[in-house]
């Protein structure tokens, strides 16, 4: 079995859209061939980067990208609903520049899962499966690191900009396609610079005593995660003496750049993110916390999308007038929905429904897929599952459905799913 998953230059155009017509079987009601025709016909190119944007604690679609201002009493609350430059997308009015970038914006009302609880939903929606006792499934990160290989960089394929606590991480795979935190978007990655008195020669000489006692002990011992250990140590020399370092640096950014992002946590982890992806790295993942809305959720709401409202539409503007935005897809989900009806002044856990959106990266921006009833309880069209999600993440990016790695006892997998049951099915409306 193969253990590498090809691009699209590798296997060829129409190879590609055949193996995903014949894949991906009734999708959006279309056959297989109509999935290869809107394939070939609509993503001429693909994209190579991700920056993915997590609203951890559980987003409410009601006063976010599903507004219902038609809903009962007791359901919509003060929530405006405006127009947006996109005739057929109303977003809430605490988006209002989100909604001059509506037509970069793929919105997903129809996603939905089974599970409640914060740290099931999470692996959930970053993984595409649910927590198992005998496979460890790596992130959604983890598969784009590996799986999207053109370009070349010394910097880390996947970054997280925050902690790892509760973090899938690689998974079953290599773990060089872990995610590498930077806690602070402001001071970068830490810990890079040599200490005092030492030297690169020095540490070159230590390091090469290292690969000599670590290569007797992996010829012994030939197991996967010794090599990535010294795999992962080598790669941090080489970054060091890395030009590509400096992408780290947002101080090197013009002057009110960083003011236009926002300036905070979030703002600051945008920008880093965008410097990233054009040094080379493939999925840089950002999170947001504080969705958690179980009361007051109307001001913390307002609040954290006037946060993302700003930081986002700035990260479009930018990635378009660097022409960066047709290689990069940019990514906004989160672990479940919110409830519709109002509890006091917040909302319960609702995972049976929720929103996230996709834009750029050749994805038709612009639209809302999917439809949820008149209080946003049920989805009543085209339902999406986490899977079907990724796997349209995975049809952006050209990466093929065909090929997979093996979880060793725990089956074998790939971007768009598990061999052994239900796999995700692209959403052919968004390609």
């Amino acid at each position: 079995m193969k253990h590498s998953l090809n691009r699209l230059d590798d296997i060829g155009r129409r190879e590609f859209v055949s193996r995903m017509a014949r894949t991906c079987l009734g999708v959006s009601l279309i056959p297989p061939a109509g999935l290869a025709r809107a394939l070939e016909s609509s993503a001429p190119k693909f994209a190579s980067h991700v920056i993915y944007l997590y609203m951890r604690g559980g987003m409410s679609h009601i006063d976010t990208f599903d507004t219902k201002p038609d809903a009962p009493e007791g359901h919509q609350g003060p929530v405006r609903t405006i127009k947006t430059k996109a005739d057929d997308l109303m977003l809430s009015g605490y988006f209002p520049r989100l909604a001059d970038n509506a037509k970069k914006l793929a919105v997903v009302r129809s996603l939905h899962h089974t599970q409640g609880a914060h740290e099931p939903g999470v692996y959930k929606v970053l993984t595409g499966h649910e927590v198992s006792a005998s496979v460890r499934h790596p992130a959604l990160g983890s598969w784009v690191a590996r799986q999207v290989t053109q370009g070349s960089s010394t910097l880390p394929p996947y970054i997280r900009l925050a902690g790892l606590a509760g973090h899938p991480g690689s998974g079953f795979m290599d773990a060089r396609y872990a995610p590498v935190p930077v806690l602070d978007a402001s001071k970068g990655l830490e810990h890079t610079k040599l200490q005092s008195g030492d030297s690169m020669t020095n540490l070159r000489k230590r390091n090469s005593l290292a690969e000599k006692l670590n290569g007797d002990f992996l010829s012994r011992y030939p197991m996967a995660d010794v090599k990535a250990h010294g795999d992962a140590y080598a790669d941090a020399i080489k970054l060091m003496t890395s030009k590509d370092l400096e992408a780290f640096d947002i101080t090197q950014e013009k002057s009110g750049q960083i003011e236009d992002y926002g300036g905070d946590y979030f703002g600051q982890g945008l920008l880093l993110a965008r410097r990233l992806i054009e040094r080379g790295t493939k999925f840089v993942e950002v999170e947001l916390g504080g969705w958690d809305t179980h009361d007051d959720n109307f001001p913390k709401v307002e609040y954290l999308s006037s946060v993302v409202d700003n930081a986002v539409a700035t990260l479009l503007e930018d990635l378009e007038e660097r022409g960066l935005l047709e290689s990069t897809l940019v990514v906004l989900t989160t672990e479940f929905g919110r409830g519709p009806k109002i509890e006091k002044t917040g909302r319960g856990h609702h995972p049976i429904a929720f929103s996230s959106f996709i834009a750029g990266g050749g994805v038709k921006g612009g639209q809302a897929y999917g439809k949820t009833d008149e209080t946003g309880t049920h989805v009543i069209e085209n339902p999406v599952t986490v899977l079907d999600f990724h796997a349209t993440i995975g049809a952006l990016l050209g990466v093929s459905p065909q090929e997979v790695i093996s979880a060793g006892n725990g089956g074998s997998f790939n971007i768009y799913g598990g061999t052994g049951g239900r796999r995700g099915v692209p959403i052919a409306a968004l390609i």
